[in-house]
This record gives C-alpha cells, structure tokens and sequence, in this order.
C-alpha cells in the first residue's frame, strides 16, 4: 500500500520535472550561438571588421575583413568567396536600403568601392578621395558620407564624385546621417587625433561647419559607433546612439543632449544598430576588457537590456554585428581574441525581432566599424551578473503552470489517502 502511494505521489512530480526540462532545453537551444562556414576551409578565419546582410536576398552575405577583403556568401554563411581582386583588407560594408541590389565597400588602402549586384562585381569610385583608408560609411535619401583616416566627404551622385566635408585631423571611425525636411543633420565619431573639446561632432548640413557634441557627452570619449533609428522612438525624432569608449549614450533630440544608458558594461561600445522594422529593438556589441565584451539586445528602447545568446568564445570581444531579415530574424556577429589571433563568425535567431518583411527605406542605417588595433578602454566596475541568454518567458510561464497545477494534484491526492488512512485507522 504504501509502496503505490509513492508511485501516486511520484509520478506527476517526475513528470513535472521532466516537461520543466524539455521546455528549459528548448529555450536555451533557441538562444544559443553557432558557428558559420570557415572563410576560407582548412586555415584560421581573419578578423570581420564589419557584417551586411542584402535587403532583398537576405542570405546573401557580406563581410569586411583583415586580410581576406570583403568575402561574400549567398548561404547565410556557410561558404565563402573572395570578391574584389587585390583588396586584402577592408573596413565597411553598406548596403542602400533604396537601391537594395546597390552596396559599398571602404577599404584600408584602395579607396571605395560600389557594386550593383549584391557584391558580385565591384568598381573603384574614389574620385575626389584625399584619403584611401575609408573607415565608415551611412546613407540617407541619394546621400553617401563616409569617414576616412583624414576626415570625412560625401557624394551626392552614387559615388562618382567626393567631396570634403573637412575634419582632416581626425581619424572618422564612424559616420551617422539624421535626415530632416530638405536638409540632413551629419555626426562622425573618431578614436584618433587631435581632437580637441571631443572626439564626436555634428554638422548641420553640408556646409562642413561643424562643432564639438556636448550635452552631457564625455568629451573624452573616443566614439567608434554611431546608430540612426528609422523612424522615432519615445520621442518626435528618431533617436541617434553613440557607442563610446565610456559606454552607450542616447539623444532623442538630434545630438541636442545625450544621456547614458545603464544596465550595461562601462567599457567599449564599438557596434550599435537599430531593428530598421521597429526602433524599440536595439543591438550593441562590445569588444570591452575584461570580459565585459559581448552582445546586448533591448526590446523597451534601451530601458533594460540583457546579454543576448549564449554560446560565444569565452569573453567575447565582438567587432561586427548584422540583422538578416528572415523569419525568424537572424542576427550575424563576429568575435576576435587579439591574444591568440582566434577569429569566428557566429549566428542565432531572434524570434522576438519584427524584422522580416522590412522593405527598403529612406531610413539611414546603423554605422559601425572597429580598429585594426585593439583601442583604448576605461576601465568600468565588474557588470551585474546577466543571464546567459534571452529567456522564452512563454515557455517558462507554461511549465511553470504545469508544474503548479500538477503539486496541486498531488497535494490533493496526498490530503485524501491520508484522510482514507485515518478512516481505515477508526474503523
């Protein structure tokens, strides 16, 4: 009798238990990262400076690298292929979310390059380039700004000619365009030279006049991202981030005033970008000391963030980061350890991302790029603790449930073979 009372008792807690595991299981391979295709099979991948997935064919991939150039796969990944000839390394790549077949390249030493094809065939167009190290690029209705290793220009004719916008100083790690009614509003970020009262800058139009961000912005701050939303976030323009050498900093009233976003490590930011379907979502990577590097996801406007996926090399320093707009979403990042030279490419689905079916915008696109050699960070306080991964709250709740309505059963079935065992006992 009592040996079938512990089989009653038992059975729905060990089924409990085993429901609660599957779900947890599931969850946690949904949030995990895995590695793509080898860039080249049989030798070690090179350091990815920068990632773009196609608008239009998101399995087409494009990478710029250390020492392979920019590689291009149409499997998401799983192999790779050289495409501009006598380029070894590269700094950017940008798609033009208008032209969605229309994507350019910027280089270390030759220039800038443009393709028509999604990076099948590409063409130098460096015509008016004072400088060949083309560090960043963005673009915004039919206009092309890029940062180079002396200062910044821009192309209104698709690249056929540049124009300088000044900045010779400075070394333009990142470049962002904020459009407006018949006029853009133009911010570049620099990690090196003279810099003066600070290292991020804007400039109201195109007239190359431009002045030093303040607003409680650290003027001290090396910046080496900057990222536009596609539309407005909590406010009446669309808000603009800034990834520092101090952390992430938020302005919702074009570069007015910026304030800091907590909940995420002090160190490098050197990768910020909006989802372009919804502003709200929000991905920055870090290539932070440490081992505060990593990647962050926030679905509430920069609120509250958590590290994103589990999976990556041990302290990850990440240094490049892209959407693909498949469903699920899938967001694409690279790692680099610069002790041991280990590079890699990873991937991993973002069902909470509204990202497929996104059609071509006039929207700038996040603007990002990371140095050759590790840049200088401060150092922060040690992170709180964050979850390996993003949690499937549905899945949780539902076993949770489960769980609680089986104790229920077997806390009534305890209370009555207990009440038949005192009956028995009376009788």
């Amino acid at each position: 009798m009592r040996f079938t009372r512990r089989i009653v008792l038992l059975t729905p807690i060990t089924l409990a238990a085993w429901l609660l595991t599957i779900l947890t299981t599931a969850s946690a391979a949904d949030t995990r990262w895995t590695s793509t295709g080898a860039q080249l099979p049989g030798s070690p991948d090179r350091p990815v400076w920068s990632i773009a997935a196609a608008p239009a064919h998101p399995s087409v991939i494009l990478m710029a690298t250390q020492g392979r150039g920019v590689l291009r796969s149409t499997d998401s990944g799983a192999t790779w292929s050289r495409v501009i000839a006598g380029v070894d390394s590269a700094w950017i790549i940008r798609f033009d979310l208008q032209q969605p077949s229309t994507v350019y390249a910027g280089t270390q030493t030759a220039g800038l390059y443009k393709s028509i094809d999604e990076g099948k065939t590409w063409t130098a167009q460096s015509r008016g380039l004072n400088n060949l190290d083309v560090r960043s690029i963005d673009l915004s209705s039919g206009l092309i700004v890029v940062g180079t290793a002396q200062g910044v220009y821009y192309s209104d004719d698709g690249a056929g000619a540049w124009h300088s916008l000044g900045l010779d100083t400075l070394s333009i790690a990142t470049v962002a365009v904020l459009p407006k009614a018949n006029a853009f509003t133009l911010f570049a970020g620099a990690d090196n030279g003279t810099a003066g009262a600070g290292y991020l800058v804007k400039s109201e139009g195109l007239g190359g006049s431009w002045a030093v961000v303040k607003g409680n912005f650290p003027g001290d701050a090396i910046v080496a991202a900057l990222a536009v939303a596609s539309a407005a976030s909590g406010g009446t323009d669309p808000p603009v981030l800034a990834g520092t050498s101090q952390g992430l900093f938020r302005s919702d009233d074009r570069g007015a005033t910026w304030s800091p976003l907590a909940g995420l490590p002090s160190g490098d930011f050197n990768i910020a970008a909006f989802n372009p379907a919804n502003p709200d979502q929000i991905y920055v990577g870090s290539d932070g000391d440490q081992g505060t590097g990593g990647v962050f996801r926030s679905l509430d406007r920069g609120a509250s963030w958590s590290t994103f996926g589990a999976g990556l090399p041990s302290k990850p320093r990440i240094t490049a980061l892209a959407l693909q707009p498949l469903n699920p979403a899938q967001v694409v990042a690279a790692t680099w350890n610069p002790t041991d030279g280990s590079a890699g490419v990873y991937r991993i689905a973002d069902p909470a991302a509204s990202l497929a079916g996104v059609t071509p915008t006039t929207a700038p696109s996040a603007s990002t790029t990371a140095s050759a050699a590790p840049r200088p960070s401060v150092a922060g306080p040690v992170p709180v603790r964050r979850t390996s991964g993003a949690p499937a709250y549905a899945s949780y709740a539902a076993a949770a449930a489960v769980l609680l309505a089986l104790v229920g059963v077997v806390l009534t079935r305890r209370w009555r073979l207990r009440r038949a065992g005192r009956n028995s006992y009376r009788s």
